[in-house]
């Protein structure tokens, strides 16, 4: 049975993310540093969905059983909708650089080409293409269903691992259908309002796989302009909203054995973004976590269907054959060779 029940936001969670005290560095993403958001908030609805998880051993593609390292037991992956990677670049906001420098980045990685908010998300986290997983339009539309194929939700669920999914939009509904996900909230609009809800969720419950969505950029890029300088204000923000998720893993003690992607569901130009022009399609894409190679810039193509598969092998789950994605290997460590 689906149970369906509105949550109410767990503020106790929050008094646990203050300023924390560490002696030196540790593995991963470990390094510590202070963030306060002060961002404007939102309203939006919340609803959960609580379904029994039915336990299935995991297994690893013969492909990828024996190459680099990077098992995690946790994947945190924090999409910021409509971030250019060039205005990180511009900005060296605190706790992005600090995952850009204990994880591995790049500042070529590309979107699909209908560069809007659903289908793309739909694609990062189903690993496959608009064409596959049907969700071609881009706004709430109930009557129209949920996505066609499996997302990383779905299998991890058949895995017997706990997820959630926290969002500022409510389109995104559509990738996760009803018992996809043990929780999904849509706690406001804003990145402070989700950050925090998502944060105070990690601490309490320690989720194997956590989505979160940050609407800022997207918001006032569209009302202002991509690049100006009330988007960037905002991304500036969503950094903090950023670093309240990260201060939650420490919190938790999850940061050793959670991998961090950090990405987005497109660019934009000018005060659009339909996907005709490469600005458009380019995004950030970064990690961070057990096995990823630190200060490390990957070179390779990368594509956002690759994050799906990426959360999946560091998962040690299967990679599906109908996967467009490949995991990004190279951001891990390699095994040394043994004689």
């Amino acid at each position: 049975m689906v149970i369906s029940r509105r949550r109410t936001l767990r503020t106790f969670g929050l008094l646990l993310l203050g300023p924390l005290v560490m002696s030196g560095l540790t593995w991963g993403c470990m390094p510590h540093a202070q963030a306060s958001p002060d961002v404007p908030t939102g309203d939006g609805t919340k609803s959960s969905i609580d379904e029994p998880l039915s336990p299935e051993p995991n297994a690893l593609p013969e492909a990828v059983a024996n190459l680099p390292i990077g098992r995690a037991k946790h994947v945190l992956i924090i999409s910021e909708d409509g971030l250019r990677p060039d205005a990180l670049r511009q900005l060296h906001l605190h706790w992005h650089e600090l995952l850009r420098h204990r994880g591995t980045n790049a500042n070529h990685a590309m979107t699909i080409r209908d560069a809007s908010t659903l289908p793309a998300h739909a694609s990062m986290l189903s690993g496959v293409q608009p064409s596959v997983h049907g969700l071609t339009w881009n706004n709430w539309r109930p009557e129209r269903g949920y996505i066609k194929s499996p997302s990383i939700f779905s299998y991890a669920k058949k895995a017997g691992l706990s997820t959630a999914f926290f969002t500022g939009k409510s389109k995104l509904r559509h990738i996760v259908p009803p018992g996809t996900v043990a929780v999904y909230e849509r706690p406001g609009y804003y990145c402070k309002t989700v950050a925090e809800d998502a944060a105070a969720y990690i601490v309490e419950e320690k989720p194997a796989l956590t989505f979160v969505h940050f609407s800022d950029p997207d918001e006032f890029g569209h009302s202002a302009g991509w690049m100006s300088d009330a988007q960037l204000h905002a991304i500036g923000n969503a950094d903090k909203c950023l670093g309240v998720l990260y201060n939650a893993l420490e919190e938790a003690h999850m940061l050793d054995d959670t991998l961090i992607i950090v990405s987005a569901d497109h660019g934009g130009h000018n005060k659009v973004h339909s996907g005709a022009t490469k600005i458009d399609r380019l995004i950030p894409w970064m990690a961070c976590g057990p096995g990823v190679r630190e200060d490390y810039v990957l070179t390779e193509d990368i594509s956002t269907v690759d994050t799906a598969a990426t959360a999946m092998y560091a998962l040690g789950l299967p990679i599906p054959a109908a996967f467009t994605g490949r995991p990004l290997l190279d951001i891990f460590e390699k095994r040394p060779e043994h004689p």
